[in-house]
């Protein structure tokens, strides 16, 4: 095609037609930026359906991250449901003079237990880390998941603290040892008879006048209050990730 083009202007150029040839020449001008105009929109009109491509499917991965959060966060719900009755039973438990003070403890490491993930953003947080924030063009749909992502770091920084301070109290004793530690049934299996005779077995769980019970009653009030925090955050979450969703479902990704 170039030769063909160049033999048109040597020739011109041969028969002296000047004129002609300029002519010719801002007309192969005018053809070379069409082709450029040409060729830059359809590689364009590419770049764009790449892009739509590439936003269904972030809009349906972050659908897939929010369902299963959706499910963690029932789990969850449910899981500090049964926790808050087992300190109130625990509570009840420890006054009903006389009790056991193997049981009381293996309840009070059941009721703090902790054996579920959290809701967590990764497909949005990649596309924000990895500056494709720009490929999702639904304003108002890009801005109610920049405000979720907010309230979900926000709730589980809350979530931690709770967490934090559940730990703090659970592991506020002096003597581990005087408390029971050794009663706990995974301790338990591991001692044998010679051991724990080895050990104090101080009976506080029956004196309620025993510093270790005030602190142990006291540290449990504290627990059950953090835990109704965790069910209401945890209900939060439940609520807040209602539109989204259906935001997502409705309009985005089927």
């Amino acid at each position: 095609m170039i030769k063909f083009f160049r033999k048109i202007r040597q020739n011109l150029l041969s028969e002296r037609k000047t004129g002609k040839y300029f002519k010719y020449a801002i007309g192969e001008i005018i053809l070379v930026v069409i082709g450029i105009l040409i060729a830059l929109q359809i590689n364009n009109w590419n770049e764009n359906r790449k892009n739509k491509i590439a936003e269904a499917d972030y809009y349906c991965r972050i659908l897939d991250d929010f369902e299963l959060n959706e499910k963690l966060i029932d789990e969850n719900y449910e899981l500090t449901i049964n926790r808050i009755k087992l300190t109130k039973e625990l509570l009840k438990d420890l006054n009903n003079i006389p009790n056991d003070r193997s049981s009381i403890l293996n309840k009070f490491v059941v009721a703090l237990r902790h054996d579920v993930s959290t809701p967590s953003n990764i497909t949005f947080d990649d596309l924000t880390s990895s500056g494709q924030l720009k490929l999702l063009t639904d304003i108002k749909l890009k801005n109610r998941l920049i405000q979720h992502s907010t309230f979900l770091n926000n709730t589980l920084n809350l979530l931690k603290e709770n967490r934090n301070e559940v730990v703090k109290r659970y592991t506020d004793f002096e003597l581990i040892t005087e408390l029971g530690y050794q009663d706990i049934d995974y301790m338990n299996r591991e001692l044998d008879k010679e051991h724990i005779a080895l050990l104090p077995k101080t009976n506080w769980t029956n004196d309620p006048t025993h510093p270790i019970f005030i602190k142990f009653q006291d540290n449990l009030v504290f627990i059950l209050g953090m835990q109704i925090r965790q069910k209401q955050h945890f209900s939060n979450l439940k609520q807040e990730i209602q539109e989204p969703i259906k935001l997502l479902r409705n309009k985005k990704c089927k």
